[in-house]
């Protein structure tokens, strides 16, 4: 063979070998863009961007980052997203990220006002009043409940 020969099949092997990695990888990405998509309610496309956001965020290679996120829902009484991926990575839990993600945990007392109001209800309509009081603040915060919920308060905003 010659050179230019040698350099062909190089290449070729390198090409085959991503491939293979490929192939390797890409079954558990499906996966966790398929769980990414139940959690959020969102497209495949959009949960294939949120897995490789995660992967540059925890610099991370991305079937990782699907592997520990199919690895989270596989577990009983899963943790948050977040805080398992820092969790798996070792990523750095300092930093203005870290301050936002403990805002993010700290309790809204808006809504355990309404829990607690929920809890007390004696009777069916003040339970009513109370349920829809809670979805009504989980909405303003940007929860996105099954059509289930949302049919019912939606037909009463009207």
């Amino acid at each position: 063979m010659t050179d230019g020969n040698d350099g062909a099949v190089d290449q070729l092997r390198s090409e085959l070998d991503g491939l293979r990695r490929a192939l390797r990888t890409r079954a558990t990405i499906e996966q966790a863009m398929g769980v990414l998509v139940v959690l959020r309610r969102c497209s495949p496309d959009e949960a294939f961007e949120a897995l490789v956001r995660l992967s540059q965020q925890y610099n991370t290679k991305l079937h990782r980052v699907a592997h520990l996120v199919v690895g989270m829902f596989a577990e009983p009484g899963a943790e948050p997203l977040e805080a398992y991926l820092r969790r798996k990575t070792g990523a750095d839990e300092t930093g203005p990220e870290a301050d936002a993600d403990a805002d993010a945990m700290r309790a809204d007392p808006g809504l355990l006002a309404a829990v607690r109001a929920l809890v007390a209800a004696e009777d069916d309509a003040a339970r009513s009043r109370a349920v829809h009081e809670l979805y009504r603040l989980l909405l303003d915060r940007g929860w996105v409940p099954p059509y289930e919920v949302l049919g019912p308060i939606a037909g009463e905003r009207r």
